[in-house]
This record gives C-alpha cells, structure tokens and sequence, in this order.
C-alpha cells in the first residue's frame, strides 16, 4: 500500500507568478488544499475569516503542516488551529509583513490592527522562512523613510520563533539570454501597479527624476497607470501597459540594464529574472537587492537623483557587455528554483519530524 503523501492547507493572498511556482513544486511532494484570502471589500474582510474558519475546521484535522504565503490577516486562524491542534505552523514572510514605511502608506506595522496580527502570528508560528535574511533585521539607511532599522524583530521584538532563509528560485528555462539585440544605453523597471503609494515604494518618480538628467539613454517602464499617464514625462521615457508573464523574456532581452530602485522589498523577483536574462543590474541598497547584485551590478547607497545620474552614467561608460553574463550565471548558480524546492521539503520534513516525537 503507498504511503500517504502529507496534506499541506495552503493558504496565500493574489494569485501572482511566486505563487503559481511555489505551489506548483510543493504540489510534487504534498496533498495540496488551498485556500484564497484575499479581502477585495474590507467590509466583507469578516465573512472571508467565517469562510477561512469552516475551511479549517473541515481540514484542520487531516492537515500536516499549515502553510502560509505572508503574515496578516490571512495567517491568524491556521497559527491558531496550529497551537489548538498541534500541527506546526509555517509562515513564509515575503516583505510588507516585515516592514513599516508609513511615509509611503508601506508595510504591516504602520496599522494598528494589521501590525497586531502579522506580529502575532510571526510570534506564535512554529517556523518562519523569510525570502531573505534581512527580513528578519537589517539597518536601513537608503531613506529616511524607513530608517534606522527594518524586519520583524524590530515589530515583533519578542518574537523567539525559529528562522530559515529559503530565498526565492528561478527557472533558467523561463528567463534566458535569447541573443536578440539589445536597444543602445537601455534601461528597464516593471512595476505592474504604478498608482501610490507603489510609484514611490518602486522608485519610479526617482526613476523620472533621473531620466530628464539623461537624454541619451532610453528608459522603458512597464506598469501604465492612469496616474501616472497624467504626467509631463520626459521624451525619452516609454510606458507600457503590463504584459503576460511569458512575453517578459522578450522586454528584459531588448534592453540592456535593469533598474530596481526600490524603497522597500524583500527578495524582487523582476530583478532576478531580468539578470537572468543578461540585463546588467542597479538596484537601490534595501534588503535583499544588495545579495541579489552581488559583483555583477552597481548599488544605490541613498535615495538621490544625482547619486543615480552618477551611477547609471558610470554603467554606460563601463558597457553592459562585461557584466551580462555574470549577472545570469550569478541567478542560475546561486538561486535556481531546484534549491529553494530542496529548502522547503527540508524544512516541511523537519516540521513533520517534530510533530512525530510530540506524538
């Protein structure tokens, strides 16, 4: 007779790319039951939790581990049916749910009710797998929005819940260098939803602020927004409605650098996808971008539109040429999706090992 493979119940916000891919590899080693909470009517937010809670009372009890992509809202019952039934509980923390800008409407812990339950389930959780390290604590120093220090210790200072980094993985076979041409001084950002407050937590009004400093280079940003359609745009910037996820491949090819200048993130999946695809990186110095980059990119220390024209200038004297190459093999060898599969089974393992010696 087979053995019967553990049920995970999944439960994660918007369906986007992360976690398509994500609940795609632990489908090939779990039972997957899943549940969406996304609350689209904060005044409907209260049937969502009944609806959550009659899921978990149907599933509660044949469950192995409950899995949860964030903390927030949508992780408060599974922690607590974790501790009521002694299942463990695993939170996998992505970004907002580790930070506070509250200058920029940004992160959990700028709302009282929102940081209460994020921090209580960070703190009651059995494990936590932020994306990246630094989401646990790390000075901030870019901004003076978020500064001096960001990650859940600084929220959740009591918080003695055990820790792994499973940074995000790529798939080379998706993102890849094609050998297409490339435009001349070329720079891409995709940002999807460009209205505030992400048109600031993305960089994109540095980004603007830049490019009027820079009339020799093109600038391309996908992520139109009525908002930001309104603006008096300089010539040499291009605005593209977002694309579907499989035609990126193709813009990250046409352009030869990538702009990340993010206010705040985690572990930017756009970024790793772009270096995959031969883009020379130049990301903001926030959490993981800094380990992202590597030596293959250049680094924004502060918030500055003259440190920027400085720095994207110095990236079109160098050529994109030398660092093309290293940026693809530096994602492919150090955050391929097989490794982060292996982490989390690992983990998964490790939790339905401990859960045995308690029973």
């Amino acid at each position: 007779m087979q053995n019967r493979r553990p049920v995970l119940l999944y439960f994660y916000p918007s369906i986007s790319s992360f976690i398509i891919k994500d609940r795609e590899l632990l489908a090939k080693h779990y039972e997957i039951r899943e549940f969406q909470f996304i609350p689209r009517n904060k005044y409907l937010t209260p049937l969502l939790f009944v609806n959550q809670l009659l899921f978990l009372l149907k599933n509660s009890w044949k469950a192995d581990v409950l899995f949860c992509q964030f903390a927030g809202y949508l992780s408060v019952l599974p922690v607590f049916f974790g501790k009521l039934t002694g299942k463990p509980s695993l939170l996998v923390l992505c970004g907002s749910d580790c930070h506070s800008f509250p200058a920029i409407q940004h992160g959990a812990y700028r709302k009282k009710l929102m940081g209460f339950f994020t921090g209580w389930s960070i703190k009651h959780a059995t494990i936590v797998t932020p994306v990246h390290k630094s989401l646990q604590l790390t000075p901030y120093t870019y901004a003076d929005a978020g500064a001096p220090a960001q990650g859940y210790q600084v929220f959740v200072p009591d918080a003695a819940v055990e820790c792994r980094e499973i940074c995000n993985g790529y798939d080379s076979r998706d993102f890849y260098i094609t050998g297409a041409p490339r435009r001349k001084n070329s720079f891409l950002t995709v940002a999807i939803n460009m209205e505030k407050p992400f048109f600031y937590r993305k960089g994109v009004d540095l980004l603007l602020e830049a490019a009027k400093e820079l009339p020799h280079c093109l600038f391309t940003i996908i992520g139109k927004s009525p908002s930001v359609e309104r603006l008096e745009l300089p010539e040499n910037v291009t605005l593209m409605p977002p694309v579907p996820y499989q035609e990126l491949v193709h813009h990250y090819n046409a352009h030869e650098f990538y702009l990340q200048l993010s206010m705040a993130e985690g572990f930017p999946n756009a970024l790793c996808e772009a270096m995959l695809c031969g883009c020379v990186p130049i990301g903001s110095n926030v959490f993981g971008i800094p380990d992202i980059i590597g030596e293959t990119g250049y680094i924004l220390m502060k918030k500055d539109k003259q440190q920027l024209v400085e720095l994207i200038q110095s990236a079109v004297r160098n050529g994109a040429e030398a660092y093309a190459s290293k940026a693809s093999d530096r994602i492919r060898t150090e955050f391929p999706i097989e490794k982060r599969e292996k982490e989390f089974v690992d983990v998964i393992d490790y939790l339905l090992a401990k859960k045995k010696v308690r029973t």
